[in-house]
């Protein structure tokens, strides 16, 4: 699937372009210092004229997000960003595990088997899946699951809820934590998630925690913005009247 195919009707091409790019930059999905793919690299992977992809850098260019260096490449510019306020919320986590029990694994991507090595040396099982709810895609997956939990119920891991799996084996998560933004699919996202290019999505970045505060499970989770809603019971405390 091209980009010409799920694009917003009326926006021209190099536009959706610019956005898909500027929404990664001001994200901090592509950070201050990083390269981005060739010209050519993108007119295949988008499947749009080369043109389309220079009227793209040019307003990039011009609105100061990128820098172009003769025979270097396109590097993202660093950009001040406004200070994101964050409001927080407290919830059991048998609420999360009542909800994710609804969904199914669709689609695996890679080898359930890989391992990767985490920043203090641990080893992690590295997941990459859509989990489906009605037979339309739910969510997308990234995830990361310590090797020794994974090894006590390795088919159910490769085919299941995770978050489902560690609660039926009983593995104790003593403080679990998650955040959530808004942000915008790009091709990749929106063609997993069957969405328009640019159209809002929910990234939810998530972590399980032992009891000695190393990391369970650690996910980024992201899901089409017509699909979650959060709400949000205040405690009101009143003072007494005299």
């Amino acid at each position: 699937m091209k980009l010409q195919s799920i694009r917003r009707q009326a926006v021209p091409l190099h536009a959706e372009v610019a956005a898909m790019l500027r929404h990664q930059i001001l994200s901090r999905e592509l950070p201050s210092g990083a390269r981005l793919p060739a010209l050519s690299e993108l007119t295949e992977k988008l499947g749009v004229a080369r043109m389309t992809i220079k009227q793209a850098m040019d307003s990039l260019e011009e609105e100061g997000l990128i820098e172009r260096h003769a025979g270097r490449g396109t590097f993202v510019r660093e950009v001040d960003l406004p200070e994101r306020h964050t409001l927080h919320m407290r919830a059991d986590l048998s609420e999360l595990q009542s909800m994710v029990s609804q969904l199914e694994v669709s689609v695996l991507h890679g080898d359930t088997s890989a391992e990767v090595c985490g920043e203090d040396g641990r080893r992690f099982r590295s997941m990459k899946r859509i989990h489906t709810r009605e037979g339309r895609p739910f969510c997308l997956v990234d995830l990361k699951l310590d090797s020794e939990t994974f090894a006590l119920a390795p088919d159910r891991f490769a085919r299941e809820i995770v978050v489902t799996v560690l609660a039926d084996i009983g593995i104790g998560v003593a403080t679990a934590r998650q955040r959530v933004t808004i942000s915008y699919a790009d091709f990749e996202l929106a063609q997993a998630l069957e969405v328009r290019v640019n159209s809002p999505v929910f990234r939810v970045v998530r972590d399980f925690f032992d009891t000695d505060g190393q990391v369970i499970y650690s996910a980024v989770l992201v899901y089409p913005g017509d699909l979650l809603a959060f709400e949000i019971e205040f405690t009101v405390n009143r003072k007494p009247l005299g």
